[in-house]
């Protein structure tokens, strides 16, 4: 594998990041995860300001241009001759000396590099299940949830769990009780054919895929409602679906919280997941940007 460091291809195994840079130390840093469909980034716009925004919450230097990002990217997609292809951008704050301070640091570290296939159609064909684990979502007067920041102890711990589950991913709730979002995905469900999702007043990150899903259904004229949502909403649920760029939209078929679990609908992926996935898949290239 090829893999983009500050300014220049070298392969993984040569790909070498300072012991004191405080992104490998203090989890100081931001990342973005872009998907690729025939060298062409989804949605780069969009993914290119949600890293902007996350560096600007941090006052972290981010100087790349978004034309820079994109051709960096195209290269490492080239280099690795994988034209469909999840990249993830990284951007730590860079080497200085110990200590919490970010001013000590004055040169960010850029890392690009491909994300590890996965088998979606078979995800996409049989559906997924998700845990509701105990580990809550961290609280936005806490971490700002706007921030999507290398330092994931909080999703780690509920992948963990999950793992321990034996479902795909893990589903957090918030302190009080509401549904926010997957480690690595955001979450939808559908009943008497409206769209639900929770709103981001509950503590969740603004999601690519789930912003163009919300589009496209209203596109269509499906309801779409943001709000806050309990599990027992996910229980009466007639579909449950998780929307992210590396999943696009998957059909969650069985949910499992403690050592109680139930099938959702008649346990195979839902019409209106379906649909909405097939208008995705669609208007895929009306949304991207050649490298």
């Amino acid at each position: 594998m090829k893999v983009f460091l500050n300014n220049r291809l070298v392969a993984a195994d040569k790909a070498r990041v300072s012991a004191f840079d405080h992104g490998f130390l203090y989890g100081d840093g931001i990342y973005e995860t872009v998907r690729a469909y025939e060298y062409r980034v989804f949605h780069w716009p969009d993914h290119f300001r949600r890293l902007q925004n996350s560096a600007r919450r941090l006052a972290l230097k981010c100087p790349w241009s978004s034309r820079y990002l994109l051709k960096a990217i195209d290269r490492v997609l080239r280099a690795n001759g994988e034209p469909n292809a999840s990249v993830r951008i990284t951007v730590a704050r860079g080497p200085g000396p110990l200590g919490l301070d970010p001013s000590v640091c004055p040169k960010p570290t850029l890392v690009i590099l491909l994300h590890p296939a996965r088998p979606l159609e078979k995800l996409w064909k049989n559906g997924i299940s998700i845990g509701i684990v105990r580990v809550r979502r961290n609280h936005p007067r806490c971490l700002d949830p706007q921030i999507k920041s290398n330092n994931s102890l909080n999703t780690i711990l509920a992948k963990m769990e999950a793992k321990k589950m034996k479902v795909f991913e893990a589903v957090l709730l918030n302190l009080d009780g509401y549904l926010t979002e997957g480690t690595t995905s955001n979450i939808f469900f559908v009943k008497d054919g409206v769209l639900h999702t929770p709103a981001f007043s509950c503590g969740l990150l603004e999601g690519v895929t789930r912003n163009e899903v919300i589009r496209l259904a209203r596109g269509k004229g499906i309801s779409v409602r943001e709000g806050r949502y309990r599990v027992a909403d996910l229980r009466r649920a007639d579909e449950v679906l998780l929307t992210s760029t590396t999943l696009e939209v998957v059909s969650v078929v069985r949910v499992r919280q403690g050592a109680r679990g139930w099938k959702v609908g008649n346990g195979r992926p839902g019409p209106v997941t379906q649909h909405l996935h097939q208008l995705f898949r669609r208007n895929l290239f009306s949304r991207t940007r050649l490298g």
